[in-house]
């Protein structure tokens, strides 16, 4: 052997190593905070007999989610979840024929299981494509006042149990072998019951770190 293909062995000695270090199946765990976002419509706070009224929503609410994932290799990994979507709200104020207020409050949680595929885009960063269903959970509770009164069909609280399809997007910067930072957006569809519970599409928009072991 030359010297020269002697030092070409030595230096991609390491590199071959990490190579196949880097197609190892590892888990990883990760938490990660940000904003939740949803549209309520205004049929989960219909009134009956109401001809005159004003809505005001509150459609924003922080949302966090703790992971568990496994990496099979550099490109494919899959990840269970536990996700806490927010808390939304909705008010409907009537002023004809009569005087009252019926207030939603909407609350949104659930199990997650996501296949997600990773592209690297140079030595550190990478993006991430997911899509999985969620297991949610959603709570709606109403209180009346006034001479209010909810529409027919429409009880003072629902809940429903459901799986809801989702998808995600976003980028990861690894710090270091065991680190890494990942922000991302994933929509949550048709998360709830119309006529119950009211029927949701839940965007979250979120920054974590996850950590292998």
């Amino acid at each position: 052997m030359t010297g020269g293909r002697f030092l070409l062995a030595i230096c991609a000695g390491p590199l071959l190593a990490g190579a196949a270090h880097a197609q190892e199946g590892k888990w990883y765990v990760g938490v990660s905070f940000g904003a939740s976002t949803t549209e309520i419509d205004e049929s989960v706070v219909a009134v009956a007999g109401a001809t005159a009224s004003t809505l005001w929503r509150d459609e924003r609410d922080p949302g966090v989610k703790v992971v568990l994932g496994y990496a099979f290799n550099r490109h494919l990994a899959v990840e269970g979840s536990y996700a806490q979507l927010g808390e939304f709200s909705i008010s409907r104020e009537v002023t004809a024929p009569a005087a009252g207020a019926v207030n939603a409050s909407l609350s949104v949680k659930g199990w997650v299981i996501d296949a997600v595929g990773t592209l690297p885009l140079g030595a550190r960063f990478s993006a991430i494509g997911k899509a999985g269903v969620l297991l949610s959970e959603v709570r709606t509770f109403r209180t009346v006042s006034g001479s209010a009164s909810l529409a027919p069909g429409l009880g003072y609280s629902a809940i429903t149990d459901e799986f809801n399809f989702k998808l995600g997007v976003g980028l990861q910067y690894e710090l270091s072998p065991k680190a890494t930072l990942r922000a991302e957006w994933e929509r949550f569809y048709r998360v709830g019951e119309p006529g119950t519970t009211g029927e949701l599409e839940v965007t979250l928009m979120s920054g974590g770190l996850l950590l292998r072991f």
